[in-house]
């Protein structure tokens, strides 16, 4: 066997096996192999990013952690990896960095310039999932605007399609002007910000005046009726009345509506097509005049009149400036707003034709759906819900932007068919080519779908992507679905949503969710902030078990804040590892079982598999925090700080059957050790097991197995009791526990005829003697 050197080198260490681990293919999925299947749908990431920080390194490692575990139990793991480089993300990205208009260059050149940093961003992931010892099969990655995700997200909307659930509607949506496409609720946020009531006078047809209060003074050429609560006494005999709309002099009917909040403004809701989802609902059901004022970049249209061209905020300005005396008074104000999360703007509602996936009102099935899986941790199932509960559109999967998966449909201008391709012939780009004639009237005036997919309407695919990928039918439903909690709205259920309408099933049995990285000071990481120390730095002054090591520190579903005391423990745990790994080299290695073990051998065999019990209780319920406090309080404590002392005395001494049996415990317990730590820290492991055993990998060796043992003798516990009595004694005294001592008066009830000499030798004292009653 190769002596260990006295300093671990990480560096190499990490290095050599990253080579290796990719030479031999070793996490490869291994075809029929007769195993059972663990299928891991790892969430895509974007490669919309050159920056990768602790936060990246905190979600990906902790659903890892459970993949080399059940890896190590015996499962033939599917670990794919994906990437998620088509839509808005990565378009946004692009723009951002190439300080371009796209609107400015042509289609084909900027896809030219996504393409580029889609490749790019899947080499920054690769290194640094590589670097960390992340377990993927990279003979199983995909992107999402590849070929075959295409295929099958195009399948899954013509499926819909034929099914019913998909439709497209010219109604209002929601429309980030900024980035000039229709999004989903699950794309916005609320976020508050300083505003300004405005009170405004408003005539009516019998020559008196009302006022309203509105922050949106903007809209006034989109107003098309005010509404009162019928119990609100001040606005009584207004009903069926008229008023006219400042500046642009038009008549709106004036009507009632207990939904209309007496105590907010003066009690009189103006009401515009649209300014929000309440003027929405009373647009929908008094099927009031529809007056679409604002164009697809946010501007005002010809309604807008001599404000016409302006944008909101500059309309918002001069109108208030042309009131004059129609403009009552103003107040300030902090209110919420319903924002786009890609870029911060404030969401419009604007009325256009798109396609929708029905789910507002299939509440009840997804819940049910929901409970159909297993979360962790359990009350995340509550975010989900609360999801669910409110929703309040259906899904608009369509997207006006470049770069993403087409739609695949095509229209006749002759009879309005959608006209759609034949599975055989996905996926398609239906600007590129066409049918050559209406199935339904014959027409050749076919025309393409322009838009592209949300994102979401393809990742949303992944869990029967994999299926295709692995090409193996067993690979759906997957086993895992690990994440963090934002995307508990979109990614999780919007492949709940597909796995129920494409086949009837939920997608997966288990959902692992992950919190946030923090920084020190306990803010989100992000590169807005620029809070967080790049990936690549952590791992080349760490390593990377000391950073994964970090990433234990949070119980799923909670958020880490990023500390260095605790990057460094991991260090400290990986040091001592080593030097335990040379002390048991130093005094000899016996594997051979035919040995009789003693008191201490029994007692942390015995604690060994009290540690492998509840270890495996943890990774089997995906609690990998709690399986690491097991194993390190065991390693650190009742291995380092207790045996290796106990059995010291027995290494130096002559007797070679106590010195036998104390060698092959301290090499079987410290392999099994190694096992229990491989799946959270892999290189250390790996190093110190090659080195011991020869063997290819502790990666693909098993869980360990209780250790075949009797139990210790129940009054040992109380040697170890008496051990302790001395060590503190020691330690008050300042003398070394190295030192030996001439006399000592045990206090602790203690066989001494039966662990006298143990108790001397183990804690170095000349003459152990009790104490007088």
């Amino acid at each position: 066997m190769k002596e260990l050197p006295k300093d671990y080198d990480f560096k190499a260490t990490e290095s050599k096996w990253k080579t290796n681990w990719e030479k031999s293919q070793l996490y490869k999925f291994k075809e029929n192999n007769g195993s059972p299947l663990f299928v891991v749908d790892t969430p895509p990431p974007y490669v919309s990013a050159d920056h990768l920080h602790a936060g990246h390194i905190m979600s990906y490692t902790q659903a890892e952690f459970i993949v080399r575990y059940k890896r190590m139990k015996g499962f033939n793991v599917f670990y794919p990896m994906g990437f998620d480089d088509n839509g808005l993300p990565t378009e946004r990205y692009v723009e951002k960095k190439y300080k371009i208009d796209k609107s400015k260059i042509t289609k084909s050149e900027f896809i030219k310039l996504c393409l580029k940093e889609t490749e790019e961003g899947i080499k920054t992931y690769k290194r640094l999932w590589t670097n960390l010892g992340i377990s993927v099969d990279w003979s199983k990655t995909y992107s999402t605007i590849a070929p075959l995700p295409t295929k099958v997200s195009q399948w899954s909307l013509i499926d819909l399609y034929k099914k019913g659930f998909l439709k497209r509607e010219e109604v209002p949506i929601l429309w980030c002007p900024y980035c000039q496409t229709a999004i989903s609720q699950s794309d916005t946020e609320d976020k508050e910000r300083e505003s300004v009531m405005n009170y405004i006078s408003f005539d009516t047809n019998d020559n008196n005046n009302i006022i309203i209060a509105t922050t949106r003074p903007e809209l006034l050429p989109a107003c098309v009726a005010l509404y009162y609560n019928p119990k609100d006494e001040r606005y009584k005999g207004l009903e069926q009345k008229k008023a006219i709309v400042p500046l642009f002099n038009y008549e709106i009917p004036i009507k009632t509506s207990e939904a209309v909040d007496q105590e907010k403004g003066t009690g009189l809701m103006m009401v515009c097509t649209w300014g929000d989802t309440e003027d929405l609902e009373k647009w929908r059901l008094d099927k009031l005049e529809t007056r679409s004022l604002l164009t697809t970049d946010g501007k005002l249209n010809e309604l807008g009149e001599n404000y016409q061209g302006l944008t909101i905020t500059e309309a918002r300005k001069k109108i208030l400036e042309d009131l004059k005396d129609s403009l009552i008074r103003q107040e300030k104000i902090t209110q919420i707003v319903n924002v786009h999360e890609r870029c911060d703007t404030p969401v419009e509602l604007i009325q256009s034709k798109q396609w929708f996936i029905k789910i507002s009102d299939m509440k009840d099935t997804w819940l049910e759906y929901g409970k159909k899986i297993n979360w962790h941790p359990e009350h995340m199932y509550k975010n989900y819900e609360l999801w669910v509960n409110s929703l309040k559109w259906d899904w608009c999967v369509s997207r006006q932007r470049y770069y993403g998966v087409p739609f695949p449909f095509w229209y006749c201008n002759n009879c309005n068919e959608v006209i759609f391709p034949n599975e055989k012939d996905l996926p398609v780009d239906p600007t590129e080519s066409k049918p050559k004639q209406c199935p339904k009237c014959k027409s050749n005036d076919i025309v393409p779908e322009t838009d592209v997919m949300d994102t979401w309407a393809t990742s949303s695919c992944t869990p029967f992507l994999l299926k295709e990928l692995g090409n193996n039918e067993k690979l759906f439903p997957v086993d895992l679905r690990p994440n963090a909690h934002e995307i508990i709205r979109t990614w999780d259920f919007y492949s709940i949503v597909k796995g129920y309408y494409n086949f009837n099933q939920v997608p997966f049995k288990n959902i692992m969710i992950s919190g946030h990285g923090l920084d020190e000071k306990g803010k989100k990481i992000s590169k807005r902030l620029g809070n967080y120390v790049s990936s690549d730095q952590l791992i080349e002054e760490y390593g990377a078990d000391a950073v994964r090591y970090w990433a234990t520190g949070a119980s799923l579903g909670q958020n880490l804040r990023f500390n260095p005391k605790e990057i460094k423990k991991g260090k400290q745990i990986t040091i001592k590892l080593w030097n335990v790994a040379r002390f048991i080299q130093m005094n000899e290695i016996n594997t051979n079982s035919d040995v009789n073990l003693e008191q201490p051998d029994l007692w942390i065999i015995s604690e060994t598999n009290k540690t492998i019990k509840t270890a495996t209780k943890h990774f089997e319920s995906f609690e990998y925090a709690k399986a690491k406090n097991e194993i390190e309080t065991f390693f650190m404590s009742k291995f380092a700080d207790y045996y290796i002392e106990f059995v010291k005395y027995r290494l130096n001494e002559n007797n070679k059957e106590s010195k036998k049996a104390a060698q092959y415990t301290l090499y079987t317990v410290f392999t099994t050790i190694l096992k229990l730590y491989a799946p959270l820290i892999p290189f250390i492991t790996e190093e110190i097991y090659h080195l011991f055993t020869n063997e290819k990998s502790i990666h693909v060796s098993f869980w360990p197995e209780l250790i075949t043992h009797k139990e210790p003798d129940k009054d040992f516990e109380k040697a170890i009791e008496a051990i302790d009595e001395i060590r503190k004694y020691k330690s008050e005294n300042k003398i070394s526990l190295g030192k030996e001592i001439e006399e000592y008066k045990i206090k602790t009830s203690v066989d001494l005829n039966k662990y006298k000499e143990f108790i001397q030798k183990a804690i170095k004292v000349k003459e152990i003697k009790n104490t007088p009653d």
